[in-house]
């Protein structure tokens, strides 16, 4: 299961798209120890197979209302950008970043305290895999060196799995950007879907996309895809706080993501039952420490992207 959302990226740059109604962050009462709204606005954008993000989420609103005594509103985000920018305009009181957006808005100046990352299941640690992947039968790509002189799909700029991490990875191969056709498919599972039907040669995307979520949706069969290449561990992805809320606030928050915003409290709270508890498909959000994203960190260093530093 994956150990992060699972989420389509649009373009880094696009425009702030917060769609719920109702008052913002910065609409809010505020004190001289920090804001206090009344209203908790949470940014996040949509997962793939989610039908609507107030369903999504509707255990962790259930979760926040009742830790916080607080309205709790999510508004859907159209890109990571749009995510960060929410909450360094006050907009947004909690966000739901990736790995690499997270890194991004804490680097930029944003005020941001972390408040847990996902985990599949109890008991593991936060992170997952990006794969480098080709067709079953494709006999002439047999590692990340082979994808020279092919067209290669990668998921959206602002993805960990699917763009920062592979272009680290292809670097250490030997194979620079102007050696193969890029693509950007937009989602994970545009990504390797279009690898599978031949529109791209090779391409990459997170690691239970490929292995199991595709096949179990009957959108691929096992074998038809192959895994050449795997990336070290990446973070999970975590959900962070604004600092300048006041500090009970913000301790009220980070507690019940770290302690409670997971299936087994949210659904003995009666919030939730069965999978209905789980955050696609995650079993909840456990503490991380900012140097936990240490190695994002290493790999921008390493890789230069434009992507690691937007945002600001």
């Amino acid at each position: 299961m994956p150990r992060h959302l699972r989420i389509p990226l649009a373009a880094a740059l696009l425009p702030l798209v917060l769609t719920a109604c109702g008052a913002s962050a910065s609409d809010n009462g505020s004190t001289s120890e920090g804001r206090d709204p009344d209203t908790l606005v949470v940014a996040a954008i949509p997962s793939e197979n989610s039908t609507s993000l107030a369903q999504q989420y509707a255990p962790i609103v259930k979760l926040l209302k009742a830790e916080t005594g607080k309205k709790v509103q999510m508004q859907k985000a159209t890109s990571y950008a749009a995510v960060i920018e929410a909450q360094r305009a006050h907009k947004a009181d909690v966000a739901l970043y990736g790995p690499l957006s997270y890194v991004v808005a804490k680097g930029s100046g944003v005020g941001v305290k972390l408040a847990g990352a996902l985990v599949a299941a109890k008991g593991e640690t936060p992170g997952y895999q990006s794969y480098g992947i080709t067709r079953g039968s494709n006999k002439d790509i047999k590692s990340l060196a082979d994808f020279k002189g092919h067209k290669v799909c990668f998921v959206d700029p602002t993805s960990t799995s699917g763009y920062l991490y592979p272009q680290s990875g292809l670097l250490k191969a030997g194979v620079k950007p102007g050696d193969y056709t890029k693509v950007m498919a937009g989602g994970h599972d545009a990504s390797a879907l279009s690898v599978a039907s031949g529109d791209c040669d090779a391409g990459f995307a997170f690691d239970t996309m490929v292995d199991s979520d595709l096949i179990k949706q009957g959108k691929l069969k096992k074998g038809q895809l192959k895994t050449v290449w795997k990336s070290t561990e990446i973070p999970g992805s975590p959900a962070a706080v604004s600092t300048d809320l006041t500090a009970s606030l913000q301790k009220k928050i980070v507690d019940a993501f770290e302690t409670k915003a997971n299936a087994d409290y949210m659904e003995s709270k009666g919030y939730c039952s069965g999978d209905g508890c789980k955050i696609d498909d995650n079993w909840g959000f456990v503490a991380v420490k900012d140097s936990d994203y240490d190695s994002v960190r290493a790999v921008c260093d390493a890789t230069k992207d434009a992507q690691c530093k937007d945002g600001s």
